[in-house]
């Protein structure tokens, strides 16, 4: 249910808390294993600028179905605060983020596949990348032109400053 311009604007301004799913939304969803069995992912150094253009005016987290060990040295770099890994049930995961207080309206989130959906419908500001699952691209209010780690989490990023006039 992508939303005219205007609209996506003005769920953007209001922003306070950015979150993503990693496999498929900051990477491009596929694993490599080294021969030690270690995992190891590609991360878009656009999306990165983005996330640092960004993170002096919300904050940031992930909400991921798989374990982070791959993950986290990016995300600390990028200086993500809040890390939910091993959670499919999205829900779940975005609970355990409720201490923080920020209502629904102003939390965005990029999802890429069904166990996202869910969490896609709760959020003020729901986000897909164009190489999502037809549901997950369904339940957004932005498909971005650009795939998981390709890009599409610099799009959000790109939105939301605009919205904020920065």
């Amino acid at each position: 249910m992508t939303l005219p311009p205007d609209e996506l604007l003005r769920r953007a301004a209001g922003v306070r808390l950015v979150l993503l799913d990693v496999d498929g939304v900051l990477t491009d969803g596929r694993l490599y294993y080294g021969a030690e069995g270690e995992a190891l992912k590609a991360f878009d150094v656009k999306d990165g600028h983005g996330i640092v253009l960004l993170r002096d005016r919300v904050d940031f987290g992930v909400i991921s179905g798989r374990p982070g060990k791959a993950s986290e040295r990016r995300l600390q770099e990028l200086r993500f605060k809040h890390l939910v890994f091993g959670e499919r049930d999205k829900l779940e995961g975005y609970a355990k983020l409720a201490h923080l207080g920020v209502p629904d309206e102003a939390v965005a989130y990029m999802g890429d596949d069904v166990n996202d959906v869910p969490l896609l419908r709760k959020v003020g500001l729901a986000a897909a990348p164009a190489d999502a699952r037809e549901e997950a691209r369904a339940a957004a209010h932005l498909v971005t032109s650009a795939a998981g780690g390709r890009g599409a989490v610099r799009e959000l990023c790109d939105l939301i400053l605009r919205a904020k006039g920065a």
